[in-house]
């Protein structure tokens, strides 16, 4: 077996599944391949509304499965728990995540179809364990669709109406898509998009859905804009394919993309910038690969205040049981006398399992000050617990 060094061949595909920030509607997703009146959709896919992972089902050897389209990795991505159905492994590649650096096994596309298109034509995908992501977001995650099964497509994501559409390329923009800025990709062709942070710092951001938050900024770019600036930071628990590692995390006072502005939107520090799930969310997006175009056009989510967890837990599903990954030093949920491997049995006089993992988190960042109570279970007892939410940044 050969070894191939390549240190940004998953980029951060597996690297900011934030365990406590998960921005969007955890709707179930279908497929949704009837035949369009109108002939540019190739294939249309139910999604979740707002800024949650976009989970699509996969075929493959007659079971369907959820992945997650992510146009932040270069390449498409297999759980290891189906390793054994991927045939002989070609070479292991060696990636670097956040939390530092993992290897993963590289092998020929299998014949697995998202709706009428067959991933084979990725030509190579890679393995990776998939467990983390699927207790972060409370159900299983099977793969991620990367960019050299995407980059064919002309991919429109309605964050508004839940739906993600696959079209027919075309030559001229659609007026209906909004703002026309240029993709550039690097030289794994994962696709950048220029903009600008405190009026005038050029950043060139990586288009990443896979990431569930606002995005991230480089770490030279991220030092030197809080030494400059000083600007207040926090601390956010990331998830990665190699494990979990703090981050700092601030809120910058505006950002440019087009002609379009934004205030006060959240970023984490990160080995490179990139623009993320709840960014997006905010508008229709339209990616014309081919062509190598963004389209943006305002969504019902355009004005949307950024948040950030304000209790202190970091939580995961696994098998219908929310469990506490860890508590913060000194937040509102460590004061309440919450400890790591508490079960979570109520949120209000609700049962937790009435509330899938987007909306539980949402409501650990809903308003400053906000008085949260809960059923916990600890061994054989159960208590309830209050506390008030308590704003960072």
């Amino acid at each position: 077996m050969r070894e191939k060094k390549s240190y940004k061949w998953l980029k951060e595909v597996l690297a900011f599944c934030v365990l406590f920030l998960a921005s969007g509607h955890g709707a179930e997703p279908e497929s949704s391949s009837e035949a369009s009146a109108d002939q540019r959709i190739l294939a249309e896919f139910t999604i979740a509304k707002g800024g949650d992972l976009i989970l699509v089902p996969v075929t493959f050897k007659g079971n369907e499965y959820l992945f997650f389209l992510d146009t932040g990795c270069s390449h498409t991505v297999f759980d290891s728990s189906l390793k054994h159905e991927l045939g002989d492994v070609k070479r292991i590649e060696r990636g670097l995540t956040a939390a530092g650096p993992m290897e993963a096994e590289l092998f020929d596309a299998p014949a697995a179809f998202l709706g009428p298109f067959n991933m084979q034509d990725c030509g190579e995908i890679f393995c990776s364990d998939f467990r983390m992501f699927s207790y972060i977001q409370g159900k299983r995650i099977s793969g991620v669709i990367g960019m050299n099964f995407l980059r064919k497509y002309v991919v429109q994501i309605d964050f508004d109406k839940g739906v993600l559409s696959f079209l027919r390329p075309i030559r001229r923009q659609n007026p209906d898509w909004g703002e026309e800025l240029e993709i550039n990709y690097d030289s794994l062709g994962v696709p950048h998009v220029m903009g600008n942070i405190h009026d005038g710092i050029k950043v060139n951001f990586v288009i990443d859905t896979g990431n569930n938050s606002s995005g991230a900024l480089g770490g030279k770019i991220f030092d030197d804009i809080i030494s400059r600036k000083k600007i207040k930071t926090s601390e956010t628990l990331v998830a990665t394919a190699s494990g979990t590692i703090r981050l700092r995390e601030t809120r910058i006072t505006n950002l440019r993309a087009g002609s379009f502005e934004y205030q006060d939107i959240i970023f984490c520090e990160g080995i490179f910038s990139c623009l993320g799930l709840s960014f997006l969310s905010r508008h229709l997006v339209t990616l014309d690969f081919q062509n190598n175009r963004i389209y943006l056009k305002k969504g019902n989510d355009f004005k949307n205040i950024d948040e950030t967890d304000m209790s202190g837990l970091h939580l995961l599903r696994i098998s219908n049981t929310t469990l506490i990954h860890s508590v913060d030093k000194e937040s509102p949920a460590e004061k309440a006398g919450i400890k790591a491997k508490d079960v979570i049995i109520k949120v209000g006089n609700k049962d937790v399992n009435t509330y899938n993992m987007w909306r539980l988190r949402r409501i650990l960042m809903s308003e400053d000050k906000r008085k949260i109570t809960m059923a916990i279970e600890r061994g054989n007892d159960v208590k309830e617990v209050s506390f008030l939410l308590e704003k960072k940044i």
